[in-house]
């Protein structure tokens, strides 16, 4: 079986659309997908829409948690708008109320079985959803993350990550929908659990269009735009 894992899509439909194509034409059979669905941009609904007909796993993230934070107080909204942006705002005057349960109700951790393959989906590190463990790490913070007999498979970071050691396997897919490596580009990877190879993914997306959206909806905020075009060569 080969297996999709996605992070970190925050609200940007158009590249998971484009990730999907790919996925698709890859032979994936299946999402794993690890939190942080909104946040950032702004067409949640889109991305729940896109993910809606695939078969799935999905935990939350901070982002989520931030959205339920955002819904039940006016303050906590305002301080996520000032950090954030007003992408939450826009989900949740977007999402349908069952769709905002879904994402608020979202597990921050699960055990997956697929296929004889046992995998650990976490949004941050194993012991901490919000713990940033990036392709730097020193190796015995990367040990911490091992799980004997488990593939831990985490996101947060927004960098893409494959450690395999004699104590386990640790997959960081980069982010979908905010790549912080290189813009213009959506990262995930594929897995085959027939043969045990990750194949890391590079998906071509049109940033344009969000990066616009951003500078419209949160002028303060140019990082949300600006994100989008790291270290890409101009034209």
């Amino acid at each position: 079986m080969k297996l999709a894992i996605l992070s970190d899509i925050h609200g940007n439909a158009e590249a998971l659309r484009q990730t999907l194509v790919v996925a698709h034409k890859a032979g994936a059979e299946h999402l794993l997908v690890l939190g942080d669905l909104v946040g950032y941009y702004y067409d949640a609904p889109g991305v729940l829409a896109l993910l809606e007909p695939w078969p799935k796993n999905v935990i939350g993230g901070n982002h989520e948690r931030m959205l339920g934070e955002a819904q039940a107080s006016q303050d906590m909204a305002v301080q996520h708008r000032k950090k954030y942006g007003s992408a939450l705002d826009v989900a949740l005057a977007t999402l349908k109320k069952a769709q905002i349960e879904w994402l608020t109700g979202l597990p921050s951790r699960q055990t997956v079985a697929l296929d004889g393959v046992r995998f650990e989906l976490c949004h941050g590190s194993p012991d901490e959803p919000d713990r940033y463990v990036y392709p730097t790490a020193s190796e015995d913070e990367l040990q911490r993350c091992r799980l004997p007999g488990l593939i831990v498979l985490m996101g947060h970071t927004h960098y893409p990550m494959v450690s395999v050691r004699p104590g386990g396997t640790l997959i960081n897919a980069g982010s979908v929908g905010q790549a912080r490596d290189l813009g213009g580009f959506a990262s995930w990877m594929l897995f085959d659990t027939q043969t045990g190879v990750i194949i890391p993914h590079r998906t071509a997306y049109d940033v344009d269009p969000i990066a616009a959206e951003a500078r419209v909806r949160d002028p303060d905020l140019p990082y949300l735009a600006d994100i989008l075009y790291r270290n890409r060569v101009p034209q």
